[in-house]
């Protein structure tokens, strides 16, 4: 690549193609959320109508399931977002020091954890686990063989959501972003 006209092309080809990868993944990520609403309530709406124990335990297996791969989503939006930050938004934010745009944030970025959480984190993990916290007490008012065994589907589902959710922001609170443990060529994220 000695040629500088075509290191540019295929940089800027490169900052694009993850670009709309990232889009495509927000989209998708959006989709689960909606999804994993929609369903979780109707099926809990449904469950309750029927005084049915293991129907009201399929919602917590629908929205757990839905959140692990809106976990999935998130961190391999964060490994791309944080390859084109580092690749391509720091070296080009260096020569422009002082010249206000939308990629300089007005506060650094660690400063207001809470309103992360509040804002993102907390909406998303409550999608994945209230279901469980609503049809759980009411299945075991009426146990059965069938809502121990669902319930012991939905507890395990349960622990690996929270597994997880629990790595994701370990790796985000010791500097790395989360989910990069494989890189394609160059040191990309292999999506």
């Amino acid at each position: 690549m000695s040629d500088p006209k075509f290191a540019a092309e295929f940089a800027l080809a490169e900052y694009k193609t993850l670009r709309d990868e990232i889009l495509k993944k927000m989209d998708h990520r959006t989709s689960l959320v909606v999804c994993s609403v929609t369903v979780s309530c109707a099926v809990l709406g449904f469950g309750v109508d029927k005084r049915s124990g293991p129907l009201l335990l399929v919602s917590p297996l629908i929205s757990l399931l839905l959140g692990i791969f809106i976990l999935f989503h998130n961190t391999q939006i964060a490994a791309a977002s944080a390859y084109l930050r580092k690749t391509f938004d720091e070296p080009l934010s260096a020569g422009a020091r002082g010249v206000p745009g939308w990629h300089i944030p007005a506060v650094e970025p660690g400063s207001r954890p809470g309103q992360r959480v509040l804002a993102n984190h907390l909406p998303l993990v409550l999608i994945a686990t209230a279901p469980a916290l609503v049809a759980i007490p009411l299945a075991l008012a009426n146990p059965n063989w069938v809502v121990w065994v669902i319930l012991a589907v939905d507890g395990g589902l349960l622990a690996i959501y929270l597994t997880l959710l629990l790595r994701c922001r370990a790796q985000r609170l010791a500097g790395r972003p989360e989910g990069i443990r494989s890189t394609g060529r160059n040191g990309a994220p292999a999506l």
